[in-house]
């Protein structure tokens, strides 16, 4: 386990989210939530989901370009929950 330093939680899990769940943190706004594993696997919201599958055909593959769409973003384990709970 990677750990990462958070300004507010201090020392916690590093997790990995896309830009628009790092955003709701301060918007507060829902943006749906889709994840890799339990219990903080990587998350992305409806709109890279959307692009996700429209990119990735019938497997619906990560690619460059959503990726690029997701822009991934490190938050600590105690950051993800409160996007989990807030878009989950």
């Amino acid at each position: 386990m990677d750990v990462v330093e958070c300004i507010e939680h201090g020392a916690q899990e590093e997790t990995y989210v896309c830009k628009h769940l790092a955003s709701s943190l301060k918007t507060q706004q829902r943006m749906g939530f889709y994840w890799s594993a339990e219990p903080r696997g990587d998350a992305w919201c409806d709109e890279c989901e959307k692009v996700r599958i429209a990119e990735g055909g019938p497997s619906g593959d990560w690619n460059d370009r959503s990726e690029a769409f997701a822009s991934i973003q490190i938050l600590c384990g105690a950051c993800y929950d409160k996007v989990k709970a807030l878009n989950g």
